[in-house]
């Protein structure tokens, strides 16, 4: 995972896990120091811990599957390392949260949990690939977000490596005049930049979005967990707010709905039990 270094952290460490982790370079807490964290962080008045939520998403069928599968699939995207394949994921995983908690949750509930959870793995993966480009200018930072959000690689040689690639098999086996492999190019150019990514690449791109996407994770974490669960209009975060606003976006969805103030009524989105938002907070 290209971790910076290895912690353990137990309550009951004997002396010889101490010199076993000394011979890996690994550091292990006291029981003293891990019980003092603990009673720091921990708030049970406040906050569902992982296996409650876990039983809920369990409960909780969308399409074939249910909601623990599709959160703890999107939660192995860490495993497998923190790349822009993992961000498009946790992006479409929260479009697709969103859009469900508009159509089945009148009031909010564990798709809501889900979606906010997925937002902030979106933030904290951004900031995680955008930390060796921080003193960067935004054009620099826009085009290396650009570029992984698009081609799931942020090395420029990889798309022309794709596009010359797709150009050379229409040009062997279909068109060998160049035409057809030139149109694949130019429809593929314009497509690209119709893709609704901009708004992520902008606010990505920010000189202090690392603070931001930062602040951001760590309010939707906690609006997963929290006891008072509530709609996006509800989070105090602005930049909790800002993530969501542009997973709607991404979503085709208006801003109106997922981040306004539900009131009595109809959506019309498909789903007559889903209540109608009303105007921005």
């Amino acid at each position: 995972m290209g971790a910076d270094e290895a912690i353990v952290a137990s309550q009951g460490a004997r002396d010889i896990a101490r010199k076993f982790s000394e011979g890996l370079d690994v550091r292990m807490i006291s029981s003293s120091v891990f019980e003092a964290i603990i009673k720091r962080y921990r708030d049970q008045n406040r906050r569902h811990s992982s296996e409650v939520l876990n039983e809920v998403w369990k409960k909780t069928s969308i399409s074939r599957t249910t909601l623990k599968a599709r959160v703890d699939s999107a939660k192995a995207e860490i495993a497998n390392g923190i790349d822009f394949v993992a961000l498009n994921r946790w992006i479409d995983d929260a479009a697709d949260l969103l859009k469900l908690m508009l159509e089945r949750e009148r009031e909010p509930g564990p798709i809501t949990r889900a979606m906010y959870l997925c937002c902030a793995l979106v933030a904290i993966g951004a900031d995680f690939l955008g930390k060796n480009h921080s003193l960067e200018d935004s054009a620099v930072r826009g085009q290396f977000f650009r570029q992984g959000m698009v081609f799931g690689d942020s090395d420029p040689e990889a798309s022309a490596n794709y596009m010359n690639f797709a150009e050379s098999v229409v040009t062997d086996y279909l068109d060998s005049s160049g035409s057809a492999a030139a149109q694949i190019r130019s429809g593929f150019e314009k497509g690209a930049e119709t893709l609704p990514i901009q708004g992520f690449v902008d606010f990505f791109a920010r000189p202090n979005a690392g603070s931001e996407l930062f602040k951001a994770a760590i309010a939707l974490e906690e609006a997963c967990h929290t006891l008072n669960l509530k709609f996006p209009a509800g989070l105090e975060s602005v930049e909790a707010k800002t993530i969501i606003g542009l997973v709607s976006d991404y979503a085709g969805l208006k801003r109106m709905d997922t981040l306004g103030t539900r009131e009595d009524g109809d959506t019309k989105r498909g789903d007559p039990n889903v209540q109608k938002q009303g105007r921005l907070i």
